[in-house]
């Protein structure tokens, strides 16, 4: 099959999965055009599918929310498009890659997919006028879709729930290949005792991510004198304010601040992840996680039900609720054995969540067109 990829992001999460994909696809033979936004771009992604047997990569000028100029990124992707025509799938990812390659699929004859990666009317933080136009939107442009791929039964009942149809909507969760990575050293940067309990969290530090909520959390465990120490790996538009409220909290020395580091590397020396998010639709750390042997403590948000509620690899908490995380994080961080049991059963679960089956499910939904075929979890 000729098949091509829209995505304006093309870094961290949908960057990582979109990567996966398309390498999966090459290895099976299939033509791939990957159509990728110019800004924010992973140039280690790029070069790691640019080098595939059948792949084809473009840069395209994309802008990330609305505006005028889509109308050129749209004609600029439609050129290529036609060019290389025919194509038998397009594939769009987000919502802008989602909503270009449905305006143009119609004109091309091929099947159209479309994978949100986190609808964004998940988030609960969204404007009232934004979340109904972001919501027609959906609804306008679902009829030209053949299958809405979500990434967690979350993404699609809320999918169902917005009137994106049910019949259209599938599950297919996201899935890594087995990794290695050798540890940052944070321990010893950080001069721990041997009895610190090490948790990590991953993300870039916006809303989405409630690192707010962490920090919180943190503040109530060091008054405890809970012997815990918190990594955190991401940088993002609120880092300032947060290091200035864990300094109101007088919790300064519970946190080390990595900056934009390699989220695997830490998740190969801490003892629990910390996940607080507001919503996600399937983030990557979560299988990460679970490959390198990790204790979860996160929100009920996309991928954890299929995660840490069935693996029993985790602990679920409110969103939004500093306590609850802090007595959830302080009883993980007392109780070692609980950890190693939590730890054994992430292992074992991680064998779920792999490329190849993923790759799988998406390429019988490439040729049957039918959305009951792969079912997910």
């Amino acid at each position: 099959m000729q098949i091509a990829l829209i995505t304006e992001t093309f870094t961290t999460g949908v960057g990582r999965h979109v990567a996966d994909l398309m390498i999966a696809l090459c290895q099976r033979g299939h033509e791939v055009h990957l159509l990728h936004g110019n800004r924010r771009v992973d140039p280690a992604l790029v070069h790691q599918v640019e080098a595939l047997p059948g792949a084809h990569v473009r840069a395209v000028p994309m802008k990330r929310a609305p505006h005028p100029r889509d109308v050129f990124s749209l004609w600029d992707i439609w050129r290529y498009l036609r060019s290389h025509a025919p194509f038998d799938v397009v594939h769009g990812h987000s919502s802008k890659g989602g909503a270009y390659a449905r305006l143009l699929t119609t004109a091309l004859r091929a099947r159209c997919l479309y994978t949100p990666h986190a609808l964004i009317t998940l988030a609960p933080d969204l404007g009232r006028g934004a979340r109904l136009l972001y919501g027609s939107a959906e609804r306008l442009l679902a009829p030209l879709t053949d299958s809405i791929v979500c990434c967690s039964a979350v993404e699609r009942a809320h999918a169902v729930a917005l009137g994106l149809g049910a019949q259209r909507c599938i599950v297919v969760p996201n899935g890594i290949a087995p990794f290695e990575a050798a540890p940052l050293g944070v321990r010893q940067r950080a001069g721990l005792a041997p009895d610190t309990v090490l948790a990590g969290f991953i993300g870039r530090l916006e809303t989405q991510k409630a690192p707010d909520v962490l920090i919180e959390a943190i503040g109530q465990l060091h008054r405890r004198g809970v012997p815990l120490h918190v990594a955190i790996a991401g940088d993002g538009r609120l880092r300032e304010p947060l290091q200035q409220r864990l300094r109101a909290l007088g919790a300064e020395p519970a946190v080390t601040w990595l900056g934009a580091a390699d989220g695997r590397r830490l998740l190969a020396e801490v003892d629990l992840l910390l996940m607080p998010s507001r919503y996600e639709g399937f983030p990557y750390v979560l299988l990460e996680a679970l490959h390198s042997g990790v204790p979860v403590i996160a929100t009920p948000v996309g991928g954890v039900s299929e995660t840490v509620e069935q693996g029993n690899c985790g602990r679920v908490v409110p969103m939004g609720d500093p306590a609850a995380l802090a007595d959830t994080i302080e009883h993980l961080t007392r109780d070692a054995a609980l950890r190693e049991e939590l730890a054994t059963n992430a292992r074992r679960h991680a064998g779920a969540f792999d490329t190849d089956t993923m790759a799988g499910r998406i390429e019988t939904l490439y040729r049957t067109g039918s959305c009951g075929v792969a079912t997910g979890t």
